[in-house]
């Protein structure tokens, strides 16, 4: 159940991290501008991201083929680049005085950045729980689906927990040193979209391989670490913050107003400390939590077993025990078509293919004396191995006659095609 959870928490924390730091930064900045209309585009922005991103998996999921997952995100990072070189030259602009046509340009950026980015990440974030749904047809009252619901949930919550305590960090910076750390997220995203957009575009043709192409293979391989660049990039908001000298002591001050400002410094530098926690509950997670929630479970050996006269049998006292059994029967055109056998209770068995209508021929494995789908993690309720639907195995008709559990040999040739 852990891994099951941990499954779901795991991705929903990295990409709702690597949506709300860079955008808890960017709003650190706005506020220290001290204009109205930037905080308000920046909210409004967060609003239509959000809906925008709801109403595109809605559609997604309700025409399954209107919207293309690879276009929409490659749009939605191409919308981002421009708009984060915009704030970039804007931030950076020589003239740093203000006018109508710049502060036009940098609510489009601003639009631009934070729509474009919810756009993305909101996609992968929405998809999970749309899976759980999916793949629980209409059974969604089991603890499978529940640990992964907490684990949408938790991961959420621990993205919008960071977000807000790097804001808040970020937020007692000097402009300048803000706008460095900015600077340095923003470099490191537009690497990972470049990357991104690059891969779309070589898949599509648009590019050509040879030379790019091996330069672009380890690049894309790895790009399961970008998470950890995220992470080390932030981890410069506490650390610059940990950095900057003392407030010196304004000239007009007494002892008392100096302490008060001290005391407010000192404070400042927990939001520092706090992010700093957060971050290495999350590289946690993302490291070691990774590589329990991708561990996988081994499936038992199928036994081969032979048809005779027509008929597939396996002996009772084989599948007596209550355990999974799994056997393998080699079809006419070769395919390995496997099927599974366990006791249900008393003389009744559940006999069924190791594959569903769902995740296909990925097979079953046996847990703490419960069947569970390999690819879904789905636990299997053994009273409905047999019965059509969700994630249960694919029947088999079977009799029990002279000891023996016998299965049609044609009843295996119909289904070898699941097989190849």
């Amino acid at each position: 159940m852990i891994q099951t959870f941990l499954q779901q928490f795991i991705p929903v924390m990295e990409q709702g991290v690597a949506l709300a730091v860079p955008l808890g930064i960017l709003l650190a900045i706005l506020l220290r501008m001290n204009i109205f209309t930037y905080k308000t585009v920046f909210w409004r922005a967060l609003s239509w991201g959000f809906w925008g991103s709801v109403f595109i998996i809605a559609v997604k999921v309700g025409t399954r083929n209107a919207v293309s997952r690879e276009v929409f995100e490659g749009i939605a990072v191409c919308i981002a680049i421009f708009g984060e070189l915009g704030l970039l030259a804007l931030f950076f602009r020589k003239n740093q005085e203000k006018s109508v046509q710049v502060e036009k340009k940098l609510k489009v950026s601003i639009l631009a950045v934070v729509i474009a980015l919810f756009w993305y990440h909101g996609m992968e974030i929405w998809l999970l729980p749309v899976n759980i749904a999916i793949t629980a047809v209409g059974d969604y009252f089991t603890l499978t689906v529940l640990m992964k619901s907490l684990g949408v949930v938790c991961g959420i919550g621990l993205a919008v927990l960071g977000g807000y305590l790097v804001h808040q960090a970020a937020a007692a910076l000097y402009y300048r040193r803000l706008l460095f750390v900015f600077t340095v997220q923003m470099v490191a995203i537009l690497l990972q979209q470049i990357i991104f957009i690059t891969q779309i575009l070589m898949a599509r043709q648009f590019l050509p391989g040879g030379v790019l192409m091996q330069i672009m293979a380890p690049l894309i391989d790895r790009q399961s670490w970008f998470i950890f660049v995220v992470f080390f990039v932030t981890l410069l908001v506490p650390l610059t913050l940990f950095l900057q000298k003392k407030p010196e002591r304004p000239a007009d001050a007494n002892p008392a107003q100096y302490r008060k400002i001290l005391m407010q410094a000192q404070h400042k530098l927990r939001w520092g400390t706090a992010t700093v926690f957060c971050l290495a509950f999350m590289v946690f997670f993302s490291s070691f939590g990774s590589v329990y929630a991708n561990k996988t479970m081994e499936l038992v050996p199928a036994l081969p077993i032979n048809a005779v006269d027509g008929k597939v049998g396996v002996p009772l006292s084989e599948v007596g025990d209550g355990h999974l059994h799994r056997y393998v029967y080699k079809a006419s055109g070769g395919e390995l078509v496997r099927f599974i056998v366990i006791q249900k209770g008393g003389s009744a068995y559940g006999v069924g293919l190791d594959a569903c209508e769902i995740c296909g021929p990925t097979g079953y494995y046996e847990k703490d004396g419960q069947v569970i789908c390999k690819l879904c993690e789905v636990m299997m309720n053994k009273a409905t191995i047999g019965m059509r639907g969700g994630c249960n195995p694919i029947p088999l008709e079977y009799k029990v006659d002279n000891g023996r559990i016998s299965i049609a040999q044609a009843s295996l040739e119909q289904e070898r095609k699941r097989f190849r």
